[in-house]
């Protein structure tokens, strides 16, 4: 591990940390996000939004069919809400995989 010496030692390190992170494939990309944020296996809606770094709008705005943002391709949320008022539920890893491709495609 080499040692930091300066600013520009700080941003090549950055880059070169990202340019390795982004050539990872998608199962190993996912693997490494689970583990450094310590993700469990499901998540809240409020953790779903923080990991997909959607406002509260745009999160439910994916998943409105009726609305202009709706994305086909979302996560949907796990099913068995005992009622509406109890939490959504989300798999980590799908919430993950959606990300990972929208960032590979080069959006937001």
């Amino acid at each position: 591990m080499r040692r930091v010496q300066s600013k520009a030692d700080v941003t090549s390190v950055a880059l070169e940390c990202a340019t390795s992170f982004s050539d990872l494939p998608e199962d190993e990309q996912i693997a490494v996000l689970i583990k450094l944020f310590e993700l469990p296996p499901v998540v809240n809606s409020q953790k779903a939004m923080w990991i997909t770094g959607d406002t509260h709008t745009d999160f439910y705005a994916r998943q409105n069919i009726n609305d202009p943002e709706f994305d086909r391709n979302y996560p949907q949320p796990i099913g068995g809400r005992r009622s509406k008022r109890a939490s959504r539920r989300y798999w980590t890893i799908e919430l993950l995989q959606w990300r990972v491709r929208l960032a590979v495609s080069g959006c937001r």
